[in-house]
């Protein structure tokens, strides 16, 4: 079956917060704010250095323009090591659901005229491009993924399934497995019998046990041969693995040695340390997730005889606001109250069926853990606020360059904040006339954070036109070069 841009999604990588349908209802307001993020950021930029005035650089901290050989280290050999780091962290660590058609197994110059190779091509090009501009989106995709996947073997192992694990949780929500339901079909010409097999791809293990195994006892399903046979799909390459590990190694090592000995640091040696922590971060939520999984592994489903019929397991989860703790002191009853609330919107919110049925394939603001996503979204943000806010004193050619990275600093750290305790006095709220009015200031404030990401983003590149002479200096840290490092 053709791919159309239905099953792909414009934007493949925020298809599970917007749908496309809403996406294609209001492109051109979506075409508008792209265009204003654009327009506003670099207009921005230009009027700060029309209006700014040539900065004047102490004689004891002389400033040099883009190097090409300064004796130690070149300009490129900064930019090209930060590219490099943050390139192979996140080749490594995005983690891809099977894809949607065959087109991976076509020949090389098939592929190439394949139109779905393309779509899914771009699925996870949109992957990469968020991984590099927006971490923290990431970083909440692999957060909530990972809460479903604990989520769903809590609760198949509470119905029996003991061997069920995070990695089969994964490959369930990733849609790894389908089922083999064999059926009997009797053909009226040859009146004999013949068998067919129906592939159904799953979302959750609760999705395997309700339609398929529920009639069956737990220990028919083999979660040993399911595990090997995804381990011999599972495209992961320990050497490359490695290499990034001694890659990132290597610049936190130089990064680190050059603060203590006192050497200047380019801003974009900073910037990139704190995206490879976030990279980090959802390389560790992702940990058990099978990587480069193109087939899916067939769960095969027992026939069940006409006599046997075994009872499902009544065993339930507690509701997440339930409190099994006895009352206590009178005084104590308040807080009680508000971890009960915490607890259960929070932390451990109940989730109903069709949660359970499509695991994360839905990360919509009403579903269970977005509230507890946004905080976390909102800490990666403010780290990477943070290691802006490490660069506070840095100077440019034009004065106007420093107050304008230090407002949009501010803007980074304090947006996601903002956003957050929107997000979270709406789910508290819970009305729907306050749910669409902050959900209109919540996106104001992501196009403003936007906008501020952008602004950094050119003024990154216009710091290199006035980096501390020390930068380039490689004498004091000589025996990095003996360690290997690719860029």
């Amino acid at each position: 079956m053709t791919l159309t841009i239905y099953d792909i999604g414009i934007v493949p990588s925020v298809e599970r917060f917007v749908s496309t349908i809403y996406l294609l209802r209001h492109i051109r307001v979506l075409g508008f704010l792209v265009v204003l993020t654009l327009v506003t950021s670099i207009t921005a930029y230009a009027l700060a250095l029309h209006y700014g005035h040539p900065t004047t650089f102490s004689s004891s901290d002389p400033r040099v323009g883009f190097q090409t050989d300064s004796g130690g280290r070149a300009s490129m050999d900064i930019i090209s090591a930060c590219a490099s780091t943050l390139i192979t962290c996140v080749y490594s660590s995005v983690h891809f659901d099977v894809p949607r058609s065959d087109a991976h197994r076509l020949p090389f110059l098939r592929k190439l005229r394949s139109r779905d190779y393309w779509l899914e091509l771009w699925a996870k090009a949109t992957f990469w491009l968020l991984a590099v501009f927006s971490p923290e989106m990431l970083v909440l995709h692999a957060f909530y993924e990972y809460v479903m996947c604990r989520r769903d073997v809590a609760w198949m192992r509470a119905h029996g399934y003991a061997k069920w694990s995070m990695t089969l949780a994964f490959a369930a929500d990733m849609g790894a497995l389908t089922v083999e339901d064999p059926s009997t079909v009797t053909t009226a010409t040859t009146a004999t019998t013949t068998t067919t097999t129906r592939a159904r791809s799953l979302h959750s293990g609760f999705e395997l046990h309700e339609k398929h195994f529920r009639n069956h006892s737990p220990a028919q399903l083999n979660c040993d041969a399911l595990e090997y046979e995804l381990a011999d799909r599972t495209k992961a390459d320990v050497l490359f693995k490695i290499l990034t590990a001694l890659q990132i190694l290597r610049f936190f090592a130089g990064t680190v040695a050059r603060a203590a000995m006192h050497l200047p640091i380019a801003p974009l040696e900073t910037i990139t340390c704190a995206y490879v922590a976030c990279t980090l971060v959802y390389y560790l939520l992702w940990l058990h997730k099978p990587y480069g999984v193109n087939e899916r592994v067939a769960v095969r489903v027992p026939p069940l005889p006409e006599a046997t019929r075994i009872t499902a397991l009544a065993v339930e989860e507690p509701p997440a606001d339930a409190s099994t703790a006895k009352e206590g002191r009178r005084w104590a009853r308040p807080f009680r109250v508000c971890w009960a609330v915490v607890r259960g919107r929070l932390l451990e919110p109940k989730l109903g069926e069709t949660d359970r049925l499509h695991g994360s394939e839905r990360m919509w603001q009403s579903s269970p853990y977005m509230t507890l996503g946004s905080l976390v979204a909102a800490v990666a943000s403010v780290v990477v606020g943070l290691a802006h806010l490490a660069c506070w004193d840095v100077e440019f050619p034009n004065t106007s360059g420093r107050a304008l990275w230090r407002a949009c600093t501010g803007a980074l750290i304090a947006l996601p904040i903002a956003v957050f305790a929107i997000i979270l006095g709406a789910a508290l709220l819970d009305r729907r006339w306050v749910t669409e009015a902050m959900n209109k200031m919540a996106l104001t404030m992501i196009v403003v954070y936007c906008m501020a990401r952008l602004v950094l983003l050119i003024l990154l590149g216009h710091s290199f036109q006035s980096l501390p002479k020390g930068v380039y200096d490689t004498q004091s840290v000589a025996w990095l070069s003996f360690i290997p490092f690719f860029h």
